[in-house]
């Protein structure tokens, strides 16, 4: 079984057994990254020399290619022909096989919106932990890396910002907020992430953390693009604000009803003191009685 991990930094691992760094160094290493990246499709040789030498392949560039793979083979211990899991074809190689297992292709899989329910949410969960970091973090300068990065950090936010939602409505906020953060981490200007996570936490009680996840969201975009944050935003906040009020005037209400409840208490325990059936007399009852007292 041969494990090929590119969500972090690049590891092989060959029937449970890790290949040292030092055995997959270089061009060597970018090989099996791009072959890994397109599992299941044949590269062409020009376009895999195209991406590691950067646009500026060598006159020789086919021979030294087949030496790489030949040497890659070895290392993951493979024999060549078109049986292999590394096989020549449509004059370049394929990495396919039931014998090989690429991170990125588990991701995909368990994020896959096939499910619904608590499932999808379960299972997207399993997908991020997947995730051991930034594809081919061992390719920081690569532009073809580079532009995979890009396009994938873009699907990971798709793909899971509504399954962060959907978290939302089961009332699973923990998981709510573990997803929308994966999303904003690599989508900045998200909003829809950004709402999902300023809803986990006004919904799971945490209603300051909701209002300064909105300000980190409108300085985000103030700073990077120059705009307010979306209509559905701002009415979210709003919403937040809305009821923070309503509930300080709910908890007004009660702290006022306990005061003339202890009001009436105490009146009635003064000796010849008639105590008014009516809320709003009890005041002035008080004040007499006080006077009569001083």
């Amino acid at each position: 079984m041969i494990e090929i991990s590119l969500l972090g930094s690049t590891k092989v691992e060959v029937d449970g057994v890790l290949i040292p760094e030092s055995s997959l160094g270089g061009r060597l290493r970018q090989v099996l990254e791009i072959l890994a990246l397109n599992a299941g499709k044949s590269v062409p040789k020009e376009v895999l020399a195209d991406y590691i030498w950067e646009g500026s392949p060598p006159a020789t560039y086919v021979g030294t290619l087949e030496s790489y793979v030949c040497v890659l083979r070895k290392r993951l211990g493979l024999v060549g022909g078109r049986r292999s899991a590394l096989s020549t074809r449509d004059r370049g190689y394929v990495l396919e096989g039931d014998d090989v297992r690429v991170d990125l292709d588990l991701f995909r899989a368990l994020s896959c919106p096939a499910t619904s329910g608590t499932e999808r949410v379960h299972r997207a969960l399993e997908a991020l932990d997947v995730v051991r970091g930034p594809l081919l973090a061992s390719e920081p300068y690569a532009a073809w890396a580079a532009a995979a990065r890009e396009i994938f950090d873009r699907e990971l936010a798709e793909t899971l910002a509504p399954v962060a939602g959907l978290a939302n409505q089961l009332g699973e906020h923990d998981a709510a907020r573990r997803l929308a953060r994966h999303v904003i981490e690599r989508e900045t200007y998200c909003e829809a992430g950004w709402q999902h996570l300023i809803r986990a936490h006004w919904l799971s009680g945490e209603r300051g953390e909701a209002l300064r996840t909105y300000s980190a969201l409108r300085e985000v975009l103030l700073d990077g693009l120059g705009e307010e944050p979306s209509a559905g935003s701002q009415e979210l906040y709003l919403q937040i604000l809305r009821c923070q009020d309503d509930n300080r005037r709910v908890a007004q209400s009660q702290e006022l009803d306990l005061l003339l409840r202890l009001l009436r208490q105490a009146l009635e325990s003064v000796p010849g003191v008639r105590v008014p059936s009516q809320d709003a007399k009890l005041a002035t009852t008080a004040v007499r009685v006080l006077a009569q007292t001083a």
